[in-house]
C-alpha cells in the first residue's frame, strides 16, 4: 500500500462528491477539512478494514 491514498467521500453538509488524501503512515485517524463546495468542516475518520487495498474513511459533520 502506498504512504498516501486518495479516498472519494459525499459531503455530508452538501451532498456534493468529493475526494480527500488518507495520510497511511500517519497514526492519525481523524482530521479536519472544509468541503471545497459549501466550505463547511467536515470530520473524517479513518475506518481500518484490514482487507481492502483502498483505505475507508467516514465523513461525517463536526459536532457530530
Amino acid at each position: 500500500m502506498r504512504p498516501v491514498e486518495f479516498v472519494g467521500f459525499t459531503c455530508p453538509w452538501c451532498g456534493e462528491p468529493g475526494e480527500t488524501t488518507v495520510d497511511m503512515v500517519s497514526a492519525d485517524r481523524e482530521w479536519v477539512e472544509d468541503c471545497a463546495v459549501c466550505c463547511a468542516p467536515i470530520v473524517f475518520r479513518r475506518v481500518e478494514a484490514p482487507d481492502a487495498e483502498i483505505p475507508q474513511v467516514e465523513a461525517i459533520r463536526e459536532g457530530e
